[in-house]
Order: structure tokens, then sequence, then C-alpha cells
């Protein structure tokens, strides 16, 4: 099975991760008090043949599909990547997993990602670390421009959180804080705000981008996912 996942586990504390090679998906991650905070849903495909639906797939060069030419959320997630070494320290155990773009065999699209022998074509090479400490998870997405040709890029951790105690519409034990300020621009009303401190629920269909502002550089917030 090439899609064998890579269990990435911390020794001295019991907390793991669980990585599928085929996108770099991260599909689980356990903490030492045996919680998992990611989702997959039960119907996710993770034999390769189709990107998983569910933990962190990797988004990049596109999110969502701007541009018409390539697949919705570019190639990151629908691809294999290398496996490199692990490791496994009293502070942490990790791995990491390598994409160069002359690897890419899926959803290239025919825009300036296909693939193209002149000199200005654009080349890529795209790092995942993968670390994981007692309560929690990190994830260091690295790319690199190898080529002579400059290029614009939009790229995320798509993650999927998992609700516990069917807490998802309680909005004391369910929402989002730390995007006070941010523009909100909400495609189902067509609204544009600016969100105040007041914690982010769900309570119906919601499909909204939060922008920050331009001077932002960290986003720092906190996800509620009900109770254990």
């Amino acid at each position: 099975n090439a899609n064998e996942p890579v269990n990435i586990k911390h020794s001295s504390s019991g907390a793991s991760a669980k990585v599928y090679p085929f996108g770099a998906t991260v599909a689980s991650f356990v903490t030492s008090k045996n919680h998992e905070v990611l989702f997959v849903s039960k119907l996710a495909k993770t034999d390769g043949s189709k990107a998983t639906r569910g933990g962190i797939p990797l988004v990049f060069p596109q999110f969502g599909q701007p541009n018409k030419d390539m697949p919705q959320h570019g190639f990151l997630r629908c691809n294999y990547w290398k496996v490199g070494k692990s490791y496994d320290s009293d502070n942490e155990a990790g791995c990491d997993f390598t994409l160069d773009l002359q690897d890419v065999v899926k959803a290239r699209g025919d825009g300036i990602w296909k693939a193209s022998e002149t000199d200005n074509a654009v080349d890529c090479s795209i790092c995942l670390l993968v670390k994981v400490k007692p309560t929690s998870l990190t994830t260091v997405l690295t790319i690199t421009n190898t080529g002579s040709t400059a290029f614009e890029y939009q790229t995320l951790f798509h993650t999927y959180y998992k609700i516990y105690g069917s807490k998802a519409l309680d909005n004391n034990m369910c929402n989002v804080v730390g995007l006070e300020g941010y523009n909100v621009d909400d495609k189902i009303t067509n609204e544009n705000t600016i969100q105040d401190g007041t914690p982010i629920t769900i309570d119906r269909e919601v499909d909204r981008i939060y922008t920050p502002d331009a001077q932002k550089q960290d986003l720092d917030i906190t996800i509620c996912t009900g109770e254990d």
C-alpha cells in the first residue's frame, strides 16, 4: 500500500499523529490525554485515489478555484510526497515530508504550473514538518522557489476539527475567538462588516472570509470544539 500512513509517536508522553504520504495529509493528532483533535469523514478515501476528506489537507498554489485552469485548492493534497526521517526525543517527535514540482503528476492545470521544459518555467520544492508534543501539534510548511521565475500563490492548512459532545450548536462550548478587527465578507448574505470581540459561533450555514489589516502578520486565535 503506497499510502500506508506514517505514525509519529512521542514515546515519553504517548501523544501521536498519523500522516498519509498522499497529500502529506495529517489525519490524526491524539494528545497525551488520548484526546483526538482532528476529524476525518467516514467517507474519506485513504487509498491514494483522491484527496482525503478531513484532517489537515494542504492548499497550494490556490485556495478555491480563482484560476479555472487548475483544479480547486491546487496540487499538494493529491500527489504522493516523499517521507523523510522521523525522530523521537524527550521533548517531541516529528517527521518531514517533501514534494518537488517535477514529481507532481496530478492537478497541475494548464497555466503556469503545467509541466514545461522552457527556461522561464516555474519550479519549486515544498517541505512539511510535523512535530508532536504532549498537548500540541505543530505543522510547518516551507515553500522554496527553485527556479528563476517568481510566482504568486495562496497556501493554507485546511484543518478539520473534531467536535465533541454534540456541541456544535452550543455557543459556549463551540466557538472561535481572536478575529476581532478583521473584515468579514459574508458570502451567504453578501454583507461586509468588521468583526467585534464577540466569539464567532455557528448557528446556520456559514461561508465567510475574514481578512486582517494589511499590517497584521500573525494569526492568534482560539478554537473551542466542545467537551471531551
